[in-house]
């Protein structure tokens, strides 16, 4: 079973297009997704469970002036534990993502990614594009698809990805099964 993430350069749609495969999945999804919040010449970087969509965490603050940014790593762990194990062992299908540069201070949230990773749940996630060691070990596995996205291909990638992942049994909602 392959984990399949995306890539590609930044604000080309990768975590767009995965908020529109994981709308056509019919499984139980564990995980988070991350989103951007402007304000007051911040840049705030949430992330928003998908075990419980109620729990979201600020990871980190961009003050824009000032170009500097403000990380919480601790909150790496909340998430590693309250999110993504709890996830890992009761939801079908774990999604990840912008795994990337931030996470490598982060030694037990990295650790529960790679649990994850070695377990035989359906994965899907978005890596950014970095040459740190945590993205590059996830990349370079075996069992790991990357999709590259750009700006030629962003527009049909998700029947495509719906097909990769019907292929690897996960299940779609019943309008959307792809035929081979």
């Amino acid at each position: 079973m392959k984990k399949i993430f995306f890539t590609g350069e930044k604000g080309i749609g990768k975590s767009t297009l995965l908020e529109k495969v994981i709308e056509n999945i019919d499984c139980s999804i564990g995980g988070f997704i991350q989103e951007k919040e402007f304000a007051e010449g911040m840049k705030i970087f949430k992330v928003i469970s998908l075990y419980n969509p109620d729990d979201n965490y600020i990871m980190g603050r961009y003050d824009m002036k000032k170009e500097k940014m403000h990380m919480d790593m601790d909150i790496f762990n909340v998430i590693a534990n309250d999110v993504l194990l709890k996830s890992l062992y009761s939801r079908d299908l774990i999604v990840l993502d912008e795994l990337g540069f931030m996470e490598e201070n982060a030694p037990l949230f990295k650790d529960t990614i790679f649990k994850i990773l070695n377990s035989d749940k359906h994965v899907i996630g978005v890596l950014k594009e970095c040459d740190g060691d945590f993205v590059q070990k996830i990349a370079k596995r075996e069992d790991v698809q990357v999709i590259r996205i750009d700006k030629n291909n962003r527009n049909f990638m998700e029947g495509k990805i719906l097909q990769i992942l019907q292929e690897n049994d996960v299940r779609l909602k019943e309008k959307l099964i792809v035929e081979s």
